[in-house]
């Protein structure tokens, strides 16, 4: 992927679309699932994105899912994530893993049918499936990677 240059345009949700790919089972495994969530812009010019868009989960009726992005161990707030540069017709992908038993005592489940990709006031959108599990009592938990370059 060519180096974040600071001259490059933000993306706007217009010029981005926005896929789910299971990556041929990459995620899959004993109760645990996930999703490549894929970026691409069908504009004319390269444009940036934040390395770690926000991430958001909505059922089949649009209502946002009690879901929420697991920070990573011991680097609080986080880590430092630069922009991305997507060219014209490329796409990058963020990586989405979660618990897809109800392996919890009390375990909380939920369908998401949609997500949306939101960096400032803009949001892309995009069709989603996948079953959530998390502990009674609390948002169900995902790890999401930065965003990288789609092969």
């Amino acid at each position: 992927m060519p180096a974040f240059t600071p001259n490059i345009p933000p993306c706007t949700a217009a010029t981005l679309t926005l896929t789910a790919d299971g990556g041929q089972g990459d995620f899959s495994g004993m109760s645990h699932d996930g999703t490549y969530l894929v970026l691409t812009n069908k504009g004319g010019q390269a444009c940036t994105v934040p390395g770690l868009p926000t991430l958001v989960m909505k059922d089949a009726k649009g209502a946002a899912l009690p879901a929420a992005r697991k920070g990573p161990v011991g680097m609080h707030p986080g880590p430092a994530v630069v922009p991305v540069r997507i060219e014209p017709g490329a796409s990058v992908r963020t990586g989405v893993r979660w618990v897809s038993g109800e392996v919890y005592d009390n375990s909380r489940c939920v369908d998401p049918a949609q997500v949306e990709l939101s960096f400032g006031e803009q949001v892309v959108k995009g069709a989603m499936a996948g079953h959530m599990c998390g502990e009674a009592g609390k948002p169900v938990a995902f790890e999401q990677s930065p965003l990288q370059k789609a092969p």
